[in-house]
């Protein structure tokens, strides 16, 4: 099992490959590419947990995409964690994590 893939900027994909993490999927912000189908073929593979930037996380097809797949896990793995990026982390309307704890607990965590 691999344990952790990490979907990034340049800046963060160089840190997580100096920490030793061996998939690194690694974006620039502004490209064409689309993260979401790398974020689909991630889940899809023995991964427990994926970090993808919170930019990248904020855009509304890649939620779409976050909450389809979790939507589909039949357990807790993957874990899609959002992290800050250089820039520093962003204000949230809405608690990804705090969704799922509610979905596996049955109450919300405030």
């Amino acid at each position: 099992m691999i344990a952790v893939a990490v979907i990034g900027d340049p800046d963060t994909a160089a840190g997580f490959r100096l920490a030793g993490v061996n998939e690194v999927y690694e974006y620039s912000p502004e490209g064409e590419e689309d993260i979401a189908r790398v974020l689909d073929k991630v889940a899809k593979e023995d991964v427990a947990i994926i970090l993808i930037n919170e930019r990248f996380a904020a855009e509304p097809r890649m939620r779409e995409k976050m909450r389809e797949i979790n939507a589909k896990k039949k357990s807790v793995v993957p874990i899609i964690l959002e992290i800050p990026d250089k820039k520093g982390p962003m204000e949230k309307e809405l608690d990804e994590i705090g969704r799922l704890i509610q979905r596996a607990v049955g109450v919300a965590i405030q």
